[in-house]
């Protein structure tokens, strides 16, 4: 943490192949030098997006690339890390045999205060710029920078939970790594999404955030806070009008098909929000839809298969639910018209991002060029809000929450719900979300929300009988690295049962 620290005064904000956190810190006068034009801010905020998606060396551990594709979804009753495969870190994860001591863990909390740090120089910088620019432009770029910065807050609070909270206005002489309590670090995060939403305009370039994205983030957070372990009484409310401002206001819809939301030509379509961005290159290029997948031919298939279905989900659809098909399969696909054999081996496999099985005019060679980006959040997933915060705040659904769970569900072929008690209701929801989000990184925070992880994946022992025997209940939580609070020289505290 201490490096972290100095990393904030770092004006290398950008893609190297270098631990970021052992850089040497840069002079103030370079940093002064560096943020000269409109085009230096926006190349800062370029870099504080980065840790998002970023892979080179060890830092996919981090991020979308590698590590957060598997936390927040294998160790469910959705999904499950295939035993057989040679990469202990993700088997960990998907097992509940991580420690303080596991690659991506580690990487994840490394890979946010990098994210934060790049945020803080960002949002100093235009706070105090001489720079001459548009108003405008400037409210666009501070308001970025604080969605990034709470964005990252989020990842840590919900994973790590409270944490140590560094803003531009810390004073780096004085700094301690004490963690803030949990509540304290959503109050961080609520506050930069707020300053988000009243300066991103509501249309933004191809891959930024917006205004209604912050909205959708606030209400997202807020939905968080309401459940375990924080229960928030005041925040459902909150996460519902967010949610419901969203719905009527935004410029986002579902899109009429539902295996249309996963193909790359409607990846900046009318139901993303915000996305973990990737393009097919060495460099930009990420590892959605190749984690995943069933086993076959690698030239047709591109798929590791590391991360397989539950049979628990599989079993979780209605008869008639158009989704089950696309997202679980068991089948080969043996050839570049896209033909398929049964595998025979009586598992499922995740299969939501399809690469081209033709490698003619797939356009890319290698696994770690996919150009799919990950969702993070899309409108299906602020109707699913509504439909729950609603209920958790007045107690039972009301017409509004019905229609947002019954326009998901009709999309999906299904009729419409009526009639439910409010828990019946949320547990509802809940299930709606596992079948309609699966995979897309939803399922762990949803779980602990609703206070039911250890619940579902100690039910889960036909798809996982190792992680249902290792789960604990400390397991809601990730440990803070070892390595953290060794720099920290003890002020930086564990989480409990690790």
């Amino acid at each position: 943490m201490k490096n972290l620290v100095l990393f904030i005064l770092s004006i290398i904000l950008f893609s190297s192949c270098e631990d970021q956190l052992d850089i040497a810190p840069k002079s103030n006068i370079e940093l002064g030098n560096f943020f000269a034009t409109t085009e230096d801010f926006d190349l800062a905020l370029t870099g504080a997006y980065d840790p998002i998606a970023v892979h080179q060396g060890d830092r996919g551990f981090g991020t979308y690339f590698k590590g957060l594709l598997m936390m927040g979804r294998a160790g469910t009753d959705e999904m499950l890390v295939n035993q057989g495969f040679w990469d202990a870190t993700g088997k960990e994860i998907g097992n509940y045999t991580f420690t303080a001591f596991s690659r991506i863990p580690s990487a994840v909390w490394q890979m946010q205060y990098v994210g934060i740090s790049r945020c803080n120089v960002v949002i100093s910088k235009i706070k105090n710029t001489n720079v001459t620019m548009p108003e405008a432009t400037k409210q666009r770029i501070l308001g970025e920078a604080s969605f990034l910065r709470a964005f990252y807050y989020f990842q840590l609070a919900r994973y790590y939970g409270g944490v140590p909270i560094i803003t531009e206005d810390t004073n780096l002489n004085e700094f301690k790594n004490i963690r803030s309590s949990l509540a304290e670090t959503y109050e961080r995060i609520i506050n930069d999404l707020k300053v988000a939403e009243a300066n991103i305009p509501v249309i933004n370039e191809p891959g930024r955030v917006t205004k209604y994205a912050a909205k959708s983030y606030l209400a997202k957070v807020y939905l968080q806070m309401s459940g375990e372990p924080l229960k928030d009484a005041t925040a459902a409310s909150k996460a519902a009008a967010y949610a419901k401002d969203v719905i009527d206001n935004g410029p986002y819809d579902l899109e009429p098909n539902y295996t249309d939301v996963f193909k790359l030509d409607h990846e900046h379509g009318i139901e993303y929000i915000f996305s973990a961005e990737y393009i097919a290159t060495n460099n930009e290029g990420g590892e959605v839809g190749t984690w995943d997948g069933p086993p076959g031919n690698w030239t047709h298939t591109i798929t590791y298969s590391i991360c397989r279905a539950m049979p628990e989900l599989y079993n979780s659809y209605e008869d008639g639910d158009l989704r089950r098909d696309y997202n679980i399969v068991d089948y080969v696909v043996i050839d570049a018209d896209g033909n398929t054999q049964p595998t025979n081996d009586g598992f499922y496999y995740a299969f939501k991002w399809r690469h081209d099985p033709n490698p003619a005019t797939r356009g890319y060679a290698t696994e770690w060029q996919s150009p799919f980006n990950f969702p993070l959040t899309r409108f299906a997933d602020v109707l699913l809000i509504y439909a729950e915060a609603q209920t958790r705040a007045d107690g039972s659904p009301n017409s509004d929450a019905y229609s947002a769970i019954n326009r998901v569900r009709t999309r999906a072929g299904l009729g419409n719900l009526s009639g439910l008690s409010g828990p019946d209701f949320l547990q509802t929801v809940l299930d709606e979300r596992k079948r309609e989000l699966c995979y897309e990184g939803h399922r762990w925070a949803d779980l602990v929300r609703y206070g039911k992880l250890i619940e579902a994946v100690r039910a889960s022992s036909e798809g996982n009988n190792i992680a249902a025997a290792n789960i604990k209940e400390h397991h809601v939580l990730f440990p803070v690295p070892d390595r953290e609070i060794q720099v920290s020289g003890g002020d930086l505290k564990q989480n409990p049962g690790y």
